[in-house]
């Protein structure tokens, strides 16, 4: 036994055994839970889901060569091994479908760690006197990437009634810096915020950006946190995206959320040439350099993303959508029917912001939230602070999962 001097009593604790243990036992303890298997209870309030069938065959066909990748293969003339192919080419269809097929990236530990490459590439490309500009919903990932690079000029501005970044505060709060000497800034922009589901209006923001340049001579990066969106909004949009913007030089993405790749998977994309400002040398590889976070990562992240994309297309992209985004529509007409909440709600994503309207301040009683795996948080609705839940409807959400969920809230109030 050992004290936990937090709870002030003695409990056991697991040590490392001396003697491996019987096979069977391991596998007993590694049994798949009830949580996994429930048909009652459905999985609601994150943006993750059931893999697609074929990432999973072919994450399990490469784990088991444990085959590393180390550095950026976009910036390689050089023949490449078959994953490291498959990288390259899944990074070149990515930056197409962004808007530019000669983009530089890598396939991620997920949209932290790309949010954190786009602010790190921006910090040392302006090297100093720079500020960050970012709105109240923004990732807290964002946050972290400030803290590493000792950003201390950081503004968060207001957000609109609809949730996207707020333009006119932008241009107020850019040229109240510019007045005091500051001359470069990086903006933040969120496709699929993770509390809403809402997208800055990148276009307008890239616009504004534009104007004041031409004015001032003010020097602007565009990261944009498409963490959620990235794999949604090109598929249901005809609109322009991403590297079409003159000043979007990064981009962050997870194909594990709506692209259905096992955990972890993210991808990151910047303007070709942009990583050179932070890469290091690799000792032991004499003529090649560094230019990602994590250096060594999973060769079989890449080539399930390779295999699953190229296996749907754009058309099975939108038909998944499409029928998310249908669910979603019943979910919000049987919440609205009943009078049970407000909703937030982007009409092109597959999510929804509910704030329930008959509880104790919005709260949802604890076993509603665990069923359905639910955390409430504060958001600011017309100069309010009201309690919300955020609601992805993915592949494994059903039309009877949701019938089930509008029957418990129907009992609870």
């Amino acid at each position: 036994t050992r004290r936990s001097s937090d709870l002030g009593v003695c409990e056991m604790k697991k040590e490392f055994p001396q003697k491996g243990l019987d096979l069977e036992r391991i596998k007993k303890s590694l049994e798949v839970g009830n949580n996994y298997i429930s048909e009652d209870a459905v999985f609601l309030g994150y943006p993750q889901s059931t893999p697609h069938p074929l990432g999973v065959e072919i994450l399990a066909k490469y784990i088991q060569y444990n085959e590393n990748h180390v550095g950026t293969f976009t910036n390689k003339n050089m023949q490449l091994n078959m994953t490291r192919q498959l990288e390259k080419e899944l990074i070149e269809m990515m930056g197409q479908l962004y808007g530019d097929e000669d983009v530089d990236g890598y396939v991620t530990s997920g949209g932290t760690e790309g949010n954190i490459m786009g602010i790190w590439i921006a910090r040392n490309f302006f090297e100093d006197n720079v500020c960050l500009i970012k709105t109240d919903l923004t990732h807290q990932s964002v946050d972290k990437a400030c803290n590493l690079m000792k950003i201390s000029e950081i503004i968060n501005i207001p957000y609109t009634e609809k949730f996207q970044m707020n333009i006119n505060s932008l241009k107020e709060n850019i040229l109240k810096k510019f007045s005091i000497g500051i001359q470069k800034f990086i903006i933040v922009c969120t496709v699929g915020y993770t509390m809403t589901g809402t997208i800055d209006n990148v276009e307008e923001i890239n616009y504004l950006l534009q104007e004041l340049e031409k004015q001032y001579n003010i020097k602007f990066y565009i990261h944009v946190d498409a963490a959620i969106g990235g794999l949604v909004f090109p598929f249901i949009s005809d609109s322009e995206f991403a590297f079409k913007y003159k000043y979007v030089y990064s981009i962050s993405v997870d194909p594990h959320k709506m692209g259905y790749i096992p955990f972890a998977s993210g991808i990151f994309m910047c303007r070709k040439g942009m990583q050179k400002h932070i890469e290091v040398p690799i000792k032991y590889a004499k003529t090649v350099m560094d230019k990602t976070l994590i250096s060594s990562r999973s060769a079989a992240s890449a080539v399930a993303c390779w295999g699953v994309f190229n296996f749907l297309g754009k058309n099975g992209f939108k038909k998944i959508l499409q029928d998310l985004i249908r669910l979603k529509e019943y979910l919000i007409q049987k919440l609205e029917e009943k009078q049970l909440a407000m909703v937030i709600s982007d009409p092109g994503t597959n999510m929804v912001c509910i704030h329930f309207i008959n509880t104790n301040n919005g709260l949802l009683p604890e076993q509603i939230e665990k069923k359905y795996v639910l955390d409430g948080f504060y958001i600011k609705y017309q100069e309010e602070e009201i309690v919300c839940y955020k609601i992805y409807i993915m592949p494994h959400v059903t039309k009877k999962s949701l019938d089930n969920f509008i029957k418990d809230l129907e009992n609870t109030f």
